[in-house]
């Protein structure tokens, strides 16, 4: 005897009602499947739908269905059409899955109603029943028997699918989802293909259209557009308002991620192609009236609300969720709590991934949620996500060109002023002159409190970089101590010998007098560093200072195994600058070397730092190499950056500190990642290599 599979007619409730979480998703679907028909335009209509009873109907003017395609396509669920005629008529690349969606619309309502007109059999209509009541009876879903009726009709293609006695009536939360859905299914860019369209007939649709409407695109701040091309390799551009390119990136920039604490960028992306656009905004009255805009800034927060977030176009159509409010799968916000400047979060910005993925590597959740977070899907939405960084990366580069720049015309506008207001006095009468010349000092006293504790903050800075840095060596040390202390005393029980016993208290007493003295060195470090005479601008010996730096940091070297190497020129080498500069400029650039070693894969390879200074006529010169494994996953232009820096695990306010003095100085600074003066020393290559150049002070300049 042989039988067959079967299946229950509850599995229709599994994967009908139940499977779908939400009646906006199955709604959708049938929309969708409009859409796979070349349909121009899909209208939903719901009749008497708060309720339980009321009636759903789907209406669209596309190309009909067949007696046969009714048959062999609409009443199989499990079966995608995408394979065998992945596009329709018209060319579009079909988005319809395996039927589980319909299937759960239709289950919406106790009976369905299908009319279909095929445009292969003009004045036609084939028309099917659904009376849901009739499995609930049955044993099994094959029991059931659906006649396909044909008649008459005097319209055009398309396809009317009505559901009666809805099971559940629509809350008005549930209308405002299903609304939002339509509204924004098809996209809402103003840039969008207009062959198809959506529409609910009902007041949440009407209302967030007029919020959509809107449009707020061009009031952005800055805009990203990135790019995975068809090889894997991503691109990006950033905009300003104004629609001017101001930065671009390639793949080695913009797919630049960190791991496990390391740098790296994929080779390529295993992910279909894909445009990413992100327009970011700044909602504050200044920055409209900064654009000179006509619009009111306070009517932009309500338009996010509505269309805020990055969602996910998946041949034409909006994918649910992304987007959706709650909704952050890129982590926007996430990234911007941990670092809240210049990064966009879901209610600053909207953007969009558009991808047509012709081999079908995005593959669709049963429950219609998304996609499936297969490698396909993890590695697209990794690099939206690296192209945000990068976006954020170039924003921090912009700023702190402008702010540098900044600080420098300020310097030089506040000497031209000052030049004018000695003229000023020297024109009025003396009691005049002695009024305006008071309030001048008072202004002028203001001014270098400003300055000596924007000095003060900088010291301090590089203080809590330097103990942060080395204090751990030191306290691993001190930890170890008391387990040493215990291997002795199990030693000394078992009587282990005396001449072992010997060396092995030798060894811990020495490691205890470092350990102290490391302590102790923290202690007057801060004091060294802070002193208050430090921080006046006066002639300083770059050498001198060397040697000072050598001095201070000579225990914390020596606990990393660090040899630090002094190569200073003979000849007088002044610059006029408070002294605490100079010194955060050494501190700064060593223990960026010094962290670096803790990358090095050579754990044999000795670990070596360079100092080398030299005296032109016009300038000096500071170079700090080393014998580490230089500089690699990261942009030279980024290196200098807070936030970045060549060590993952770092702050890069190291290096922002000096690229930050060396500005004030107007001196230059350069980086190698392979650094000549490492290749010099070590006979091999070598690690990174910093230069800073500085104008020499006149008086120790050689007179021609």
């Amino acid at each position: 005897m042989s039988t067959h599979l079967r299946f229950a007619t509850e599995i229709l409730t599994r994967l009908g009602e139940e499977l779908i979480p939400h009646p906006d998703l199955g709604v959708i679907e049938l929309v969708r499947n409009a859409y796979d028909a070349d349909a121009s335009r899909c209208t939903v209509t719901l009749h008497n739908a708060v309720d339980p009873g009321g009636i759903l109907v789907v209406e669209d003017n596309g190309d009909g269905m067949t007696e046969a395609e009714i048959r062999d396509g609409f009443l199989i669920i499990g079966r995608s059409p995408k394979v065998s005629k992945p596009l329709t008529r018209d060319g579009r690349r079909k988005v319809g899955e395996k039927g589980l969606g319909r299937l759960a619309a239709l289950r919406l309502g106790h009976r369905v109603e299908l009319i279909t007109r095929p445009r292969s059999q003009p004045g036609v209509a084939h028309v099917l029943r659904i009376d849901w009541a009739a499995y609930e009876s049955a044993a099994s879903v094959d029991e059931v028997e659906l006649a396909i009726e044909t008649v008459p009709t005097k319209q055009g293609p398309g396809t009317s699918i009505t559901i009666h006695r809805l099971r559940h009536g629509f809350s008005e939360t549930e209308m405002e989802r299903l609304g939002r859905a339509m509204r924004l299914l098809t996209g809402f860019f103003d840039d969008e293909n207009s062959e198809f369209t959506a529409i609910l007939d009902a007041p949440q649709f009407k209302r967030v259209s007029e919020g959509v409407s809107r449009g707020f695109f061009d009031e952005c701040e800055y805009k990203l557009v990135a790019r995975l091309d068809e090889n894997g390799q991503a691109s990006a551009n950033l905009y300003n308002w104004k629609g001017e390119s101001i930065a671009s990136g390639d793949h080695g920039e913009v797919a630049l991620t960190k791991d496990r604490g390391h740098f790296r960028v994929p080779m390529m992306y295993q992910a279909p192609s894909a445009t990413f656009e992100l327009w970011m905004f700044t909602l504050n009255k200044e920055s409209f009236e900064h654009r000179q805009s006509m619009r009111k800034h306070t009517d932009l927060r309500p338009w996010l609300r509505i269309v805020g977030g990055v969602h996910l176009f998946h041949r034409g159509l909006r994918v649910h969720p992304y987007g959706d409010p709650g909704f952050d799968w890129l982590e926007l916000n996430l990234l911007r709590a941990r670092s809240p400047e210049l990064r966009p979060s879901t209610n600053t910005s909207v953007g969009r991934v558009c991808i047509d993925d012709p081999e079908n590597l995005l593959i669709p959740k049963t429950d219609r949620m998304g996609f499936q977070e297969n490698a396909p899907f993890l590695e697209l939405r990794d690099f939206a996500a690296r192209a945000t960084d990068w976006a954020a990366r170039e924003r921090l580069r912009l700023r702190e060109t402008k702010r540098t720049g900044g600080t420098a015309m300020a310097r030089k506008e506040n000497e031209e002023a000052t030049r004018k207001v000695e003229d000023v006095l020297q024109a009025l009468p003396p009691t005049q002159r002695q009024q305006v010349s008071d309030i001048v000092s008072t202004q002028d006293r203001l001014i270098k409190e400003l300055e000596r504790d924007r000095l003060l903050y900088r010291s301090l800075a590089t203080v809590g970089i330097s103990t942060a840095v080395f204090a751990h060596e030191s306290i691993g040390s001190a930890g170890g101590l008391g387990q040493d202390l215990e291997t002795i005393e199990r030693r000394a029980r078992a009587a282990v010998g005396a001449e072992l016993y010997e060396d092995r208290i030798h060894k811990v007493l020495s490691r205890a007098r470092n350990t102290a003295a490391s302590i102790h060195s923290f202690a007057k470090l801060p004091l060294r560093m802070l002193r208050r005479n430090k921080r006046r601008a006066k002639v300083v010996d770059i050498n001198d200072s060397c040697r000072e730096f050598a001095e201070m940091f000579e225990g914390y070297l020596a606990d990393w195994h660090i040899r630090l190497d002094l190569d200073l020129c003979t000849e007088p080498a002044r610059v006029l600058t408070p002294a605490s500069d100079v010194e955060s400029i050494y501190a700064n650039l060593v223990i960026n070397a010094a962290r670096s070693f803790s990358r090095a894969t050579d754990t044999a390879r000795e670990r070596v730092v360079l100092i080398r200074t030299r005296a032109e006529p016009a300038r000096i010169s500071i170079e700090v190499a080393d014998s580490g494994p230089g500089i690699s996953g990261i942009s030279l232009k980024d290196i200098w950056l807070p936030g970045e820096g060549s060590n993952a695990d770092g702050t890069g306010l190291g290096l922002t500190i000096v690229k930050d003095i060396v500005a004030d100085l107007h001196g230059k600074k350069s980086v190698l990642d392979d650094g000549e003066i490492s290749v010099e020393k070590n006979g091999e290559l070598g690690g990174a290599s910093f230069k800073i150049l500085l104008p020499r002070h006149a008086e120790s300049a050689p007179q021609s």
